[in-house]
């Protein structure tokens, strides 16, 4: 089926018709391989009814510009994972379980609240330049409202990604003496810690040449009535309060880790620690908790894996800006 008329094929589909044991879709009528793969997967399949289902409720919900933008959006993911996921059988399935997983956390989230006017770009593209085959499936937000200026935050996530696909794609004198795979994936998650801010949290993993890949998790704040991406100082109030209970906070919880997952005891030095907590891409804002995510690198080797902390709201709520994106 088309990436259309799937789309609206959903919006009108009973959900009684949906609650049944294949996908959204009539398997009869399947023709592309990806079609063909959520059919002959039970796990697939339920998941893309279970998208499915999440996309309709939404939809019934919504009107106007709002739905209009939902509709699109999802026109353009079904379109995206169609380019996204290929090879062999597995490599397929395993592409639609972490769409479908992702895709229907963010539709739940995009029916909090007000609409938040979110939607999903990508670039996906595949190749071979000599003996080097190259792979990119990125996927990175837009916001499209109109209720105050996106423009700075849509023009950081597009160049951003043109950037990353940008330098995993081999040239002719990347061309190795082996045949290598390179490849860049990126994804992201929504979340709404507030009425008035998104979370978007990205996550991204590529290999281009080297002893390994490179990885992790980078969040962003972005508060819907300015349009503006923000950082801790925008968060929390005025002066260092809040910056000596993280360190203090957040030194602790490391130096409890690096007992048994060794990390570098320089970043826990409280001037190192503190200029790395000035830093927003660490601050992952959930619905019910602030967690900090420490990347490769950042406070250990690379083999130590990421650290994160996390520190509940009621802990925050006395040093948080009351006029703040977050503000309770």
């Amino acid at each position: 089926m088309r990436p259309l008329a799937i789309a609206l094929a959903v919006l009108v589909a009973p959900v009684a018709a949906l609650a049944q044991g294949g996908p959204s879709f009539d398997c009869a009528k399947a023709t592309s391989t990806v079609e063909q793969a959520i059919c002959k997967v039970p796990e697939v399949a339920k998941a893309d009814r279970e998208m499915s289902m999440v996309y309709a409720a939404l939809a019934a919900k919504l009107a106007g510009p709002a739905k209009d933008d939902l509709v699109k959006d999802q026109i353009r993911w079904i379109a995206n994972r169609n380019r996204a996921c290929h090879g062999d059988a597995a490599a397929i399935t395993n592409c639609l379980k972490a769409r479908y997983a992702t895709r229907t956390a963010n539709l739940r989230i995009l029916g909090e609240g007000v609409y938040p006017f979110v939607s999903e770009q990508a670039i996906n593209n595949r190749g071979e330049v000599g003996k080097i085959s190259y792979t990119i499936d990125i996927g990175y937000p837009q916001f499209n409202g109109t209720t105050a200026d996106f423009s700075a935050v849509n023009r950081h996530y597009a160049d951003d990604a043109r950037k990353n696909a940008g330098e995993v794609t081999p040239n002719v004198a990347a061309d190795a003496d082996r045949a290598q795979e390179w490849s860049y994936e990126q994804s992201f998650t929504l979340h709404r810690p507030g009425a008035n801010a998104v979370t978007i949290d990205l996550d991204f993993y590529g290999y281009s040449g080297g002893a390994h890949g490179f990885g992790g998790t980078i969040c962003t704040l972005v508060d819907l009535r300015t349009g503006r991406m923000t950082g801790p100082d925008d968060v929390f109030a005025t002066g260092d309060q809040w910056l000596t209970f993280m360190v203090e906070t957040v030194g602790s919880a490391l130096k409890k880790q690096f007992v048994k997952n060794p990390g570098f005891d320089d970043a826990l030095r409280p001037a190192t620690l503190g200029k790395m907590l000035r830093d927003a891409s660490h601050y992952c804002w959930r619905a019910d908790k602030l967690e900090l995510i420490f990347n490769p690198y950042d406070v250990g080797p690379y083999s130590a894996g990421p650290y994160s902390v996390e520190i509940a709201y009621a802990r925050l709520k006395p040093l948080l800006r009351a006029d703040g994106p977050l503000g309770r």
